[in-house]
């Protein structure tokens, strides 16, 4: 990730206007602090380019949600928090609220009956953006609306609660959550830190 943004601004003559020139927007801030680049030469980060740009086009072409866009949509999250498009591992996800820690650390086998893989920002609301934006969108744009806000591990009864409050398919992830206690990591993309910890899958 860092040789990307390292590409995209090389070392110049280290004048002030170099200086200015080499300052990162704050959509690239944004991906700089994604666990993966789309732009890496994995087979992995390809495929995440292939489907971003596939939903580039559905949007584009005015397509309403459907299944598969919301699978893509759910495959790309996968990939810029852990580089790979593997089914999530619950036992091991570094973002969990402090309830659903509770129920995963109880030692009842059957503990994720408990809980739910919740996407903070949900797939509606990417899909939509990418509907208002799609004059504009670029691949930069798109991998931000999908990766900034990971999934998160949450208990059926904090999910259920998020629903009664208006939040199951809408919501800003901040006011979707305001009644979820988390500690340890942030709504928005934290994946470096979590490495930090040795808690990435």
């Amino acid at each position: 990730m860092q040789k990307y943004f390292l590409e995209l601004h090389p070392k110049g003559d280290g004048s002030d206007a170099d200086s200015r020139r080499r300052q990162l927007s704050p959509w690239q801030e944004r991906l700089k602090q994604m666990g993966h680049s789309t732009h890496d030469k994995t087979r992995d980060a390809k495929k995440a380019r292939i489907l971003i740009n596939a939903l580039i086009d559905c949007a584009k072409a005015n397509a309403r949600s459907v299944y598969p866009i919301k699978d893509m949509l759910c495959g790309v999250s996968l990939y810029l928090e852990n580089g790979n498009f593997m089914r999530e591992n619950w036992s091991t996800w570094h973002r969990v609220s402090e309830a659903a820690k509770v129920f995963r650390d109880s030692g009842d086998k059957y503990w994720k009956r408990h809980v739910t893989f919740e996407h903070a920002r949900p797939i509606n609301v990417m899909y939509r953006m990418f509907l208002d934006e799609r004059s504009t969108l670029t691949l930069e744009r798109a991998a931000i609306i999908i990766g900034e806000y990971p999934p998160v591990l949450v208990t059926m009864e904090e999910d259920r609660r998020m629903a009664k409050l208006g939040f199951q398919h809408d919501g800003v992830p901040e006011e979707r959550y305001a009644h979820i206690p988390i500690v340890g990591f942030s709504l928005r993309s934290d994946v470096p830190a979590a490495r930090k910890n040795g808690k990435s899958s």
